[in-house]
């Protein structure tokens, strides 16, 4: 199966800023103040929480928007980077199908409701999480291609259950479905995902 790669959108962008050891360290401090949480903070407010001064988190991105996109983006690749990296050993590609879809739907799960929440009042953020759900969906295709070829489940529409696979959890995370569910929206998904899975696998 071909490699399957983010293309580096987040901390190397096309404005070619340079990154220190110190700003990395402040990056992964502003992914976890994310994830409790930033409905309203400044610039300013965001320094003075990560304790540092506001020239510095402007060395990083020139507004509290690009900021925030910045960081959800980095979270959001290395849970992505994760998930494969977890099922890179796996040799049967619908076990790692599974396995990789159940990891990512970890996006819509308690660590990352409030992040989310917050998420969707920034400008761009849609932008950046489509980027994110196409890159599963792709990577959902190829998985699915290969379990055809090894006689693993029936014949099916790949990209059909791939756009299918790699919507449900944001699906489930809207408020309208999100309040109607007797489920948190990571077990909904891996409710329906396995219900899916086991319906196309071949019998050996």
């Amino acid at each position: 199966m071909h490699n399957l790669e983010y293309k580096n959108n987040s901390l190397g962008n096309k404005n070619s800023r340079i990154y220190t050891k110190r700003h990395y360290e402040i990056i992964d401090a502003l992914e976890r103040l994310l994830e409790q949480g930033v409905p309203d903070l400044t610039m300013s407010e965001i320094a003075t929480k990560l304790k540092i001064s506001l020239r510095t988190l402007y060395e990083i991105a020139p507004s509290r928007d690009k900021l925030i996109l910045m960081t959800m983006d980095n979270i959001l690749k290395k849970l992505g980077k994760f998930a494969m990296d977890s099922v890179n050993e796996i040799d049967s590609p619908i076990n790692k199908l599974e396995q990789y879809l159940f990891i990512v739907n970890q996006a819509v799960g308690p660590k990352f409701d409030r992040f989310l929440i917050d998420m969707e009042k920034i400008n761009g953020s849609k932008t950046t999480a489509d980027y994110h759900e196409n890159f599963i969906k792709n990577y959902i295709k190829r998985l699915l291609e290969e379990a055809i070829e090894r006689k693993e489940i029936k014949l099916i529409d790949v990209k059909a259950f791939a756009i299918l696979l790699g919507g449900i959890g944001r699906e489930f995370f809207k408020e309208e479905n999100k309040s109607s569910i007797n489920l948190t929206p990571e077990e909904s998904a891996n409710s329906i995902t396995s219900i899916i899975l086991n319906g196309i696998k071949l019998e050996n």
